[in-house]
């Protein structure tokens, strides 16, 4: 079996740490849901308590962002992946439960910094084939996600084992990664309209966070049973993986502004199959769709808003508020409406945010 060799121009070293930092990054999340009850155990932890753990981590991811797009850090991929190797061989030594926190903030702040190095030096250095190997690093980082549990199992149900090849996977993406000029303190970038399309991702990012974490529910309050709701998460996430290859291997033909407002517009197609006759088709066919929108719109925004990091750090800083702030935003409504609401909900939203992606994209595009 062959594989294609990276675009003339585009280092191999980068492309492998590249895809190996985005799989361990994968990882990560899904090793803290699967660990998460033998942690509330071994720690004696009260019910809910164990979230907290979680939080820190996306805390610290969602600091390293902000202090990117602020201009006070540099957004290098090696220390990044340091960062990343110490929190979670931190972690893997399960030193106590305070300590954990610290740790898991501090391989947050490496995913925070990590995710925006990766996918901006692959833009600006990939040529041609730039917009691919986006899709194919963020396609990468489901794949992380899909493997995690199973190491997980293969070592009894235990973190630490898990955790620790997260750690060597890191170190390994160290080796390969050259070292990165250093850059002074920017400061704040300057304020410009055109950063009003980076609401256009919230909304995207918000569709796709609430579908991944409320969908499976949604479909039991429809009438599904939890296990039948369960295979369905699986066929959700095959499809999006499957979505983000095809984007890598298509992405440089595409324009990137069309794949999001067609993204967008598939998600409000499935989530209205999936709230009218078929609840289960629809919700595994919007993990397509919701696939290629974040890729799409890094692409677009970043030929917008120009290769300044700051600018990368922002986008990926929008993505990460949406989120977290869209399931908190939903979840009094559900409460009132039921869960089975969700689907006609996202169809509405996406399907207006189709219409404002397809008005305002182009106004945006010719804005000085």
């Amino acid at each position: 079996m062959t594989t294609a060799a990276p675009p003339a121009g585009l280092p191999v070293r980068l492309v492998a740490a590249g895809a190996l930092a985005f799989l361990l990054l994968g990882m990560l999340p899904a090793i803290f849901g699967v660990a998460l009850p033998g942690w509330r155990a071994a720690f004696a932890l009260p019910p809910g308590a164990g979230g907290t753990v979680f939080a820190a981590y996306n805390g610290g991811a969602a600091a390293a962002v902000l202090a990117g797009a602020a201009g006070l850090g540099a957004m290098r991929m090696r220390p990044a992946l340091l960062a990343v190797a110490l929190g979670a061989a931190a972690l893997a030594l399960g030193p106590g439960w305070g300590p954990m926190h610290a740790a898991a903030a501090l391989a947050g702040i490496g995913y925070g910094a990590l995710a925006v190095a990766v996918n901006r030096r692959m833009l600006l250095e990939g040529g041609s084939r730039g917009p691919a190997l986006v899709a194919l690093v963020n396609a990468v980082y489901g794949m992380g996600a899909i493997l995690a549990p199973l190491v997980f199992l293969l070592a009894d149900q235990r973190a630490g084992p898990p955790l620790a090849l997260v750690a060597a996977l890191a170190l390994a993406a160290l080796a390969l990664t050259a070292p990165e000029a250093r850059t002074p303190p920017l400061g704040l970038p300057s304020p410009s309209p055109r950063l009003l399309a980076l609401l256009l991702n919230f909304g995207a990012v918000a569709a796709e966070a609430l579908l991944i974490g409320l969908g499976a529910a949604a479909l039991v309050a429809r009438g599904l049973s939890a296990a039948e709701a369960a295979r369905l998460a699986s066929l959700f996430f095959a499809a999006f993986v499957a979505a983000r290859l095809l984007q890598a291997a298509l992405g440089h033909r595409l324009p990137p502004a069309r794949t999001f407002q067609g993204g967008l517009l598939g998600v409000a197609l499935s989530c209205l199959l999936a709230a009218t006759v078929a609840p289960g088709a629809g919700f595994a066919l919007a993990g397509g769709f919701a696939a290629v929108c974040f890729p799409a719109f890094f692409v677009w925004s970043s030929r917008l808003l120009g290769p300044d990091p700051r600018m990368g750090a922002l986008i990926l800083a929008s993505g990460l508020l949406a989120g977290t702030l869209g399931p908190v935003a939903l979840r009094p409504i559900l409460g009132r409406m039921g869960e089975a609401a969700l689907f006609p909900i996202l169809a509405a939203f996406a399907a207006a945010l189709a219409l404002a992606a397809a008005l305002a994209m182009p106004r945006l595009a010719r804005l000085p």
